[in-house]
């Protein structure tokens, strides 16, 4: 009887262990040609583990260059899978996004923001999916909203070809020298690979 329960042990946690995704990561790039702030370009990448109640890490790094408003920005955050079955994939993390280099009418400022991220994408298995970003921060000085939705097409090994809208609001009242927010819009292209 003790043999018999401990092989079926041994079965269940081969099968489970079998199942688990040891290890995964996620790469993308986007081309974001606002309407009224020029270029704009986001690198991402994260990783995830099967270790429970250890966050996943979820990192970032945008350009923007226009004569009105400059800035890079660096993401770092922690989030965790809260559902993932192949129709839905929904994330939800903390962290903070800090403006680095800002520059807006000749205004410098520079600020670390604690943030809000979800990431929806409805489909993923499929060769067509929905995908939906959300970063929210607030500081003393800076108040942010940051939303993506869009599309992918499966190419080929995990990587998808997206395209989508995306809409920034900042908002610099509190930062010394600026009393104005900005809204950047537009439409952009750009890679995802699911590794």
């Amino acid at each position: 009887m003790k043999k018999s329960i401990l092989t079926a042990a041994i079965l269940t946690a081969s099968v489970t262990i079998a199942k688990a995704d040891i290890i995964g990561a996620k790469l993308g790039y986007n081309y974001w040609n606002t309407t009224n702030h020029g270029d704009f370009q986001t690198v991402y990448g994260q990783i995830e583990h099967p270790i429970p109640l250890l966050p996943n890490l979820a990192v970032g790094y945008s350009r923007l260059n226009h004569d009105k408003l400059k800035f890079d920005s660096y993401d770092a955050s922690g989030y965790y899978e809260i559902l993932d079955n192949g129709n839905i994939a929904l994330d939800l993390g903390l962290g903070v996004r800090r403006f680095d280099s800002g520059e807006y009418r000749n205004a410098s400022f520079s600020d670390t923001v604690p943030m809000l991220t979800a990431d929806v994408e409805l489909f993923q298995d499929s060769i067509i999916s929905f995908y939906s970003k959300l970063y929210a921060g607030r500081s003393g000085d800076t108040d942010f909203n940051d939303l993506e939705v869009g599309v992918r097409f499966y190419l080929f090994a995990g990587l998808k070809l997206q395209g989508g809208y995306r809409t920034y609001d900042i908002d610099m009242d509190g930062t010394k020298g600026i009393h104005d927010d900005e809204r950047i819009k537009g439409f952009n292209l750009g890679l995802h690979w699911d590794i």
